[in-house]
């Protein structure tokens, strides 16, 4: 049995348990930059097993507890689909062949937005009505770094944030800004593509 035959026997596998002890999730694919979870989206529908994933894999750091492996027939989905149950919502971050699918947990719905250059003499601060939209309403998950920026003032609560996405149709940037649903705000300070998708290092300006 070659490794393509065997993938598809596990995913079936992986699919007849999820009908079991599963539950009904909507499988999104999203193809623009604004509201994956559009019904434009929307792909089928899948039985879908969740459980968390035990230790921590190569490219994982930073997750906070939020990777589970999802238990479902992979033979329909792919890395960067969204995965909404009637509580949560995950998105694929890792589909390798014979390896457990891995799923992270989201926890934030956010917007990213890229400055643009100020005409000269001009304020050179963020204006909202010139920036240019990169993604909008994208669930994310976003955890804490550190609630102390070094070298500033010891009563200052904006503090360092992770931000983990998945496949983008738009790539983010050092210097775009993020916002979130909570009324947040923070500036992206290193973009780097993982095995699980994008991570995002900011710094927390209000909110």
């Amino acid at each position: 049995m070659d490794g393509s035959s065997l993938q598809n026997l596990i995913s079936k596998s992986w699919g007849t348990a999820a009908r079991r002890i599963g539950m009904p999730c909507k499988v999104y694919r999203p193809t623009q930059i604004a509201n994956p979870l559009n019904s434009r989206n929307r792909v089928f529908k899948l039985n879908c097993s969740f459980a968390p994933l035990a230790g921590e894999a190569v490219g994982t750091t930073g997750y906070s507890g939020q990777l589970w492996r999802g238990t479902f027939d992979s033979a329909y989905t792919m890395p960067g689909d969204y995965l909404q149950t009637p509580q949560v919502i995950y998105f694929i971050g890792s589909q390798i062949a014979l390896q457990p699918v891995v799923c992270v947990q989201t926890n934030s719905v956010i917007s990213i937005e890229r400055p643009q250059p100020a005409q000269t003499g001009s304020y050179s601060g963020f204006i909202a009505e010139t920036s240019i939209e990169v993604i909008s309403v994208w669930p994310a998950l976003l955890t804490p770094v550190s609630f102390r920026i070094p070298g500033t003032l010891p009563d200052t609560h904006f503090g360092v944030w992770s931000c983990f996405l998945p496949l983008l149709p738009s790539l983010p940037a050092v210097a775009d800004i993020l916002s979130d649903d909570s009324g947040r705000r923070f500036v992206i300070a290193s973009a780097q593509p993982t095995t699980l998708g994008w991570r995002l290092g900011m710094r927390q300006l209000d909110g």
